[in-house]
């Protein structure tokens, strides 16, 4: 994977202005989309003119594959009145090829897992500080999958999946929060713990009626001045008549790293991670991480026999020395696969 960053020249000129600026070209490669490339942009500022108050940011990302695959994404943080209040949200629209392994802990694999889809996806969260360190507030998720071709996936073909040919899924819920990290790029010490719990009904225009709770717990210890410790806890259920594609999944680029994301999937998923964290010179660092997790229909059907595991390491480029942004590239094995990803900050 190829990219470029601006200079600390660029960054320090463009600190002066109140906005950082850093543009990141980036090119990859896999079996699903072949050849890809794009371009990501971050921005970081303060709203706040309190010395402490938190810095807000968005960030824009795009790219495009041989295989006429495409992903724009828009991602804002935004941090008033001191922080007081915290607006976010994700955008996202792509055409994408994707992998369906059916549904439980023991799939097996499949010779065609692939479908193409298109995913538009917007979610917005409000939150308000109703104590120190405390936030709540609400969230919406809007969804409208498509699923452009299921090809010679046997589950989809077969009928028998909810959602095997997409739909709008639309929700709303309360989200709680305590917020205690020293800094929200690159903490060192406190955590982050929040709770969400969704439901996504017909009078929302839904076209699938269930509920979706999420359970996220992150802690963070300093070891020394150049090293921390970083814990990760993950618990999201689902229930009611949910589509494929919004079941709980096991993988991706920030929990069990070097598994599909979607290789597993379940009603239940748990995942937990510890990352040791090394800052080794300039502006580089390293990392090393392991995790456990698996998916089960129920949580009285979670079996420690059957956890699948994760292990794997990476690099880190500062790209911006007074927020701590970071750029990171890892590389993470699980059982019979594994992955390598290219993102900014850190997996959590």
């Amino acid at each position: 994977m190829n990219l470029g960053t601006t200079n600390a020249q660029e960054s320090d000129s463009s600190d002066a202005k109140g906005i950082s600026w850093f543009p990141i070209p980036f090119a990859f490669y896999t079996p699903e989309t072949k050849l890809a490339f794009g371009a990501m942009v971050i921005a970081s500022f303060k709203l706040s003119e309190h010395v402490n108050s938190r810095p807000s940011s968005v960030t824009a990302s795009v790219y495009y594959t041989l295989n006429n695959q495409y992903d724009f994404a828009l991602s804002p943080e935004i941090y008033l009145n001191n922080d007081r209040y915290f607006i976010a949200s994700e955008l996202n629209y792509a055409k994408i090829i994707d992998k369906y392994y059916g549904i439980g802990n023991d799939t097996e694999e499949i010779d065609e897992p692939n479908y193409e889809a298109r995913n538009s996806f917007i979610l917005l969260k409000f939150q308000s500080e109703i104590l120190h360190y405390i936030r709540l507030g609400i969230v919406y998720e809007l969804r409208n999958f498509d699923v452009i071709d299921p090809q010679k996936n046997p589950y989809l073909l077969s009928g028998n999946v909810t959602g095997r040919e997409g739909g709008l899924t639309s929700g709303l819920g309360l989200v709680l929060t305590y917020d205690s990290r020293n800094n929200i790029f690159y903490p060192e010490s406190g955590g982050i713990y929040e709770i969400a719990t969704m439901v996504f009904p017909e009078m929302l225009g839904s076209d699938y009626n269930y509920t979706k709770t999420l359970i996220d717990l992150r802690r963070y210890m300093r070891v020394t001045d150049q090293q921390v410790v970083a814990l990760h806890m993950l618990y999201n259920f689902v229930s009611g008549s949910v589509p494929f594609y919004d079941v709980p999944q096991l993988g991706g680029d920030n929990i069990m790293r070097g598994y599909f994301e979607g290789r597993y999937r379940d009603n239940h998923y748990f995942a937990a991670q510890l990352e040791y964290r090394i800052r080794v010179w300039w502006r580089f660092g390293v990392i090393g991480f392991v995790g456990a997790s698996d998916v089960a229909k129920k949580i009285s059907k979670f079996e420690v026999s059957k956890f699948k595991y994760s292990f794997g390491g990476g690099i880190r480029f500062r790209i911006d020395e007074t927020e701590l942004w970071d750029l990171r590239v890892d590389i993470g094995f699980g059982k019979d696969s594994n992955g390598f990803y290219f993102h900014y900050n850190q997996a959590f």
